[in-house]
């Protein structure tokens, strides 16, 4: 099968040079499916559609898993919308909140979890196990979906039939949390029953839905669910697998980690999401975290990498030691000034890092018994980054998860998890450590800013994205956010 992020689509969508565009024949409001589902390619291509909406959200993850942590600060050439939702003063009018590209994957993955299996009757050449596995791929792309959308704006719409003609009404009410959730557990425990361990090229294997992947993904979703023991087995499903593993950090006197972003898709990956230049796919990377400068490590990031000096992680690596640009996303090596020539740098959503330090937090939160075997996890990623400076291990469970977010803050800079990782460690056992998350959130910020921000991160309600006012007016069933209300 062809690279599936290759398929270009602008709700057209191209098998090859032969096949037609069977989203373009369909008249937009007469999408009838007895027509249009009848070959394996049809079904292929619109999970490919789903692929390429994951690529149109790449910006969107930066933007809700940094802005509002604290190891990037805002560089040169950025937009009101960027530097309000840095400031925590969001409005239903910022176009950075908007959730389409995720309504659009999981919009694509309800039509091949609902169609595809009629198919199989009508194309000859498309077997149950493909079939299969195609469903595997909709469910676990539908359940990352909901889970960025799940964080960012607590209750959401859950959308589980495809949006397939404009005469349909999907006016819907938000659900809870706990059903959103409970949809992502459900999906991907369905995605795992028929997942591939790999496909037949590297690229794919790294590129899209994988048993490792699946369960990366529920080890994460089982964190925030605050099921421990589950996020254990998760990881060590991944862990025990024998296809991924830590990446050696210095290999002939070079940065070897640094090859995990150029050229990507390492034995460390677990899932990234594919660019390719060859094939007209590319990002802005090289825009935001290089020539407009979007974002630059922030003073505490620096201070971060600055407390172990033998760190491969830190300036020449995550960061340029000059100007403090992300220089994982715009270099060629580590420890050079070499520029990458192309803006097509793969986007990592889980590499084995991940799952050590996720382990290492369930069992932290398991208690102090468990508190070693987390040290020594966390030890094992702060090894390959060449640190030699031992850590020691605390009585208190906050200091714990203090240890374990800092690393997380080296090993991922610029990667979308920080503020997800302050919010989830903040929110359990109703707001337990709330003022952990102000504080740390704080740091990134500068002073005159300090008191606002404070004020407004006081309020839970407002951890959480305020619903796009074009949503508010198109779905009369939406309720904005509580903290929004007021301004809607």
């Amino acid at each position: 099968m062809r690279k599936l992020l290759y398929i270009c689509f602008s709700l057209v969508i191209l098998i090859s040079s032969s096949c037609q565009k069977w989203l373009d024949v369909l008249p937009p409001n007469e999408q009838i499916t007895d027509r249009y589902w009848t070959s394996k390619e049809e079904v292929e291509a619109v999970l490919g559609a789903a692929y390429v909406s994951l690529q149109k959200s790449v910006n969107t993850m930066i933007v809700w898993g940094e802005a509002r942590g604290n190891t990037l600060s805002l560089g040169g050439f950025i937009s009101a919308d960027l530097i309000m939702f840095k400031n925590l003063t969001l409005l239903p009018s910022n176009g950075l909140v908007k959730w389409s590209s995720f309504y659009e994957i999981i919009n694509y993955s309800n039509m091949v979890i609902k169609y595809a299996p009629d198919v199989v009757d009508r194309d000859p050449s498309f077997n149950v196990a493909v079939m299969q596995s195609f469903l595997s791929e909709a469910y676990y792309l539908r359940a990352f979906s909901y889970f960025y959308l799940v964080r960012n704006f607590g209750e959401v719409p859950l959308l589980t039939e495809p949006y397939m003609n404009d005469s349909q009404n999907y006016e819907l009410a938000k659900s809870t949390q706990q059903e959103v959730y409970a949809q992502i557990i459900s999906d991907l425990n369905m995605a795992s029953q028929n997942s591939k361990d790999i496909w037949p090229t590297v690229w794919e294997t790294k590129g899209r839905s994988t048993t490792n992947a699946i369960q990366a993904l529920l080890a994460d979703v089982y964190l925030w669910t605050e099921n421990y023991d589950q996020a254990i087995i998760a990881c060590n499903k991944v862990l025990e697998s024998g296809r991924v593993g830590l990446i050696q950090g210095m290999v002939n006197g070079k940065n070897h980690w640094f090859t995990m972003f150029n050229p990507g898709n390492s034995n460390e990956s677990i899932f990234e999401v594919q660019f390719d230049v060859t094939k007209n796919q590319t990002n802005n990377f090289l825009s935001i975290f290089g020539n407009s400068n979007n974002w630059i490590i922030s003073p505490y990031g620096v201070q971060l990498f600055q407390e172990n000096q033998e760190d491969i992680r830190g300036a020449g690596s995550s960061y340029s030691n000059s100007d403090l640009k992300l220089w994982k996303y715009i270099g060629a090596e580590g420890g050079t000034t070499v520029a990458r020539p192309q803006s097509d740098q793969n986007w990592i959503i889980y590499r084995v890092a991940d799952v050590y330090l996720m382990k290492a937090e369930a069992l932290i939160m398991k208690g102090t018994s468990s508190y070693p075997a987390a040290l020594e996890l966390i030890t094992e990623v702060r090894t390959r980054a060449q640190i030699s400076r031992p850590l020691s291990t605390s009585e208190s469970q906050i200091d714990m998860l203090d240890i374990l977010l800092k690393e997380r803050a080296r090993e991922f800079l610029g990667e979308g998890k920080r503020w997800y990782d302050l919010l989830r460690v903040a929110k359990r056992n109703s707001y337990e450590h709330k003022e952990y998350l102000i504080n740390e959130v704080l740091l990134g910020t500068s002073g005159g800013s300090a008191p606002v921000i404070r004020s407004i991160l006081m309020n839970e309600n407002a951890h959480y994205l305020p619903i796009h006012q074009d949503e508010i007016k198109y779905n009369r069933l939406l309720v904005q956010n509580p903290y929004y209300a007021p301004l809607n």
